[in-house]
């Protein structure tokens, strides 16, 4: 019941962050144009986030079998970044969830594929190098394979979601119907990340005994706003992204605590 108490107060007070930003300050929307080759800077993060994530968590998945491993992963991934929310949120704006049907079909394949295909890489690849250059690798063939080979098997079900694509019917500033299903869903993202500091093993070290700033800096590569802040922020807008990056960073520094306060030591060890 307290662990419920503080994820609820977690998600209150990090989507705050955005929303004031958004409802109160009229800080807008990020509009992510004119990147050129900038742009590949977020699917690299996330996929280094995600190799990361993986190597992190390789003991406590020991338990599962091989394959069930990397599905574990990737569900975790996509449940990081509010692939549920995501879809939900559009239909809860336009008033046609049809439209989202499409994207979230696609990304929840997108992501148990990768998911499994980093447990793959860090499984065998030993060493920090490696598993970077084992990121880099499958950003690249997230981009110019598996998405493309998805959309072209999918084609059936993006062009009747294609069907349901409408402009949103509720804009900013949102009220009740928007904002209390939003607050609700965001709790997707908080209990993910919050399963995910559980389960990763954080070796203890002097400059960072508690794991905290490995945590955090976990979060903001998977979900991939440390890139948006740093390397899109000077193009598109600092204190647009800002907005994502400080609700992900409260998130992040919150769900530490709460995890200090609930469970440290329980899932890491020195590895």
């Amino acid at each position: 019941m307290a662990l419920a108490g503080a994820v609820a107060v977690i998600v209150v007070v990090s989507l705050s962050i955005h929303v004031v930003m958004l409802q109160v300050l009229w800080v807008p929307f990020p509009e992510p144009k004119g990147l050129g080759r900038l742009g590949l800077l977020y699917p690299i993060a996330q996929s280094l986030g995600l190799v990361a994530l993986a190597a992190a968590a390789l003991p406590w998945l020991s338990r599962f079998h091989g394959l069930a491993r990397g599905l574990i992963v990737g569900m975790l991934f996509a449940t990081m970044n509010g692939i549920f929310r995501t879809g939900l949120m559009a239909g809860l704006t336009t008033t046609d969830f049809g439209g989202g049907v499409a994207g979230f079909v696609q990304e929840a394949l997108h992501d148990l594929i990768l998911g499994t295909l980093a447990v793959m890489a860090v499984s065998f690849l030993r060493g920090t190098a490696f598993r970077f250059m084992a990121a880099v690798a499958l950003a690249a063939a997230s981009l110019f394979v598996l998405r493309p080979m998805l959309a072209s098997l999918l084609a059936p079900i993006i062009a009747w979601s294609a069907r349901h694509m409408h402009p949103d019917v509720y804009l900013v500033p949102y009220g009740p119907n928007i904002l209390v299903p939003s607050y609700l869903l965001f709790a997707e993202t908080v209990i993910a990340c919050l399963v995910a500091r559980f389960v990763i093993t954080l070796r203890a070290v002097a400059w960072d005994r508690t794991g905290l700033i490995r945590y955090v800096g976990l979060i903001l590569l998977v979900r991939g706003t440390g890139a948006m802040m740093f390397g899109w922020g000077p193009i598109i807008g600092m204190l647009s992204v800002s907005q994502f990056f400080f609700q992900d960073l409260v998130m992040a520094l919150l769900i530490h605590a709460a995890w200090r306060r609930f469970g440290e030591g329980g899932a890491d060890v020195d590895s």
